[in-house]
């Protein structure tokens, strides 16, 4: 399968500038990727004191037009949304496929309190798979540091996917944790960050990565800009999980806690 990951240059709270960026890049891969995956918060920056942003999950524009060109390009697309549901706003992460409908809507569980966005933005409380081929777990941003979501959703997937606005000061923190998710998970890791400086004034630099179940740093087949494809062979993550099978070793709950 072929994936492309944008490291999108989000414009501040600009919608529409980001939609015109997000259809170019479409535009672009052409019929050279199945899938294509954008940031954290694709259209707006990690901004989430503004709720002014969030949007109905039932009558969203934007979702209405990343449907549109999931269709009009034939394409299964993954992008960041802020939702307004049930009086409540949540950071969420959208996958819309090919034929333009909405294959799961993922919201945060883990907020970043450090930054406050738990003061505006609501936990999710579920966990999301999306049953695209091989499976796909699908996490947001600070998520990546809480391990024993990830052996959950490695039960029924092959990738693991998180979308992320990770700031260039921490960036080592992203790229060691996305090779330990996938080693430990014996899953591919996908991290898609996005680049710039937002309207806080954080820096970002490209880091978007694949890692192999067996930890290795994947090389893109071909770039365009912001843009890097990657083939991913599911036989390999199957076939390292037949191999050594350490995953049927786990016990993620543990009946007693001694303290001595």
């Amino acid at each position: 399968m072929k994936i492309a990951l944008v490291s999108l240059n989000s414009v501040w709270e600009d919608k529409q500038s980001n939609l015109i960026s997000v259809e170019n890049c479409i535009k672009s891969i052409g019929n050279n990727a199945e899938y294509i995956i954008f940031p954290e918060m694709t259209l707006t920056g990690f901004s989430v004191y503004n709720l002014d942003l969030a949007e109905d999950l039932e009558n969203s524009e934007s979702i209405k037009y990343f449907q549109q060109l999931a269709k009009k390009y034939n394409l299964n697309i993954i992008f960041g949304l802020l939702i307004s549901r049930e009086n409540n706003i949540y950071n969420s992460c959208i996958a819309v496929n090919k034929n333009g409908h909405i294959s799961a809507s993922y919201e945060k569980i883990h907020l970043f309190s450090f930054s406050g966005e738990d003061k505006f933005i609501k936990s999710g409380n579920e966990i999301i798979s999306l049953s695209w081929d091989g499976g796909w777990g699908l996490s947001i941003c600070f998520d990546l540091r809480f391990p024993d979501l990830y052996q959950i959703l490695s039960k029924q997937n092959l990738i693991l996917l998180n979308i992320a606005n990770w700031p260039k000061d921490r960036v080592l923190h992203w790229k060691a944790l996305l090779r330990a998710r996938a080693i430990e998970n014996q899953s591919f890791m996908i991290g898609v960050n996005r680049t710039g400086t937002d309207g806080n004034g954080l820096e970002y630099e490209e880091s978007s990565y694949i890692f192999s179940p067996l930890g290795n740093n994947l090389n893109p087949v071909m770039s365009i800009g912001e843009i890097k494809i990657f083939a991913l062979n599911l036989k390999e993550a199957k076939l390292y999980r037949s191999n050594f099978p350490f995953k049927n070793d786990s016990k993620i709950s543990y009946q007693k806690i001694s303290k001595n």
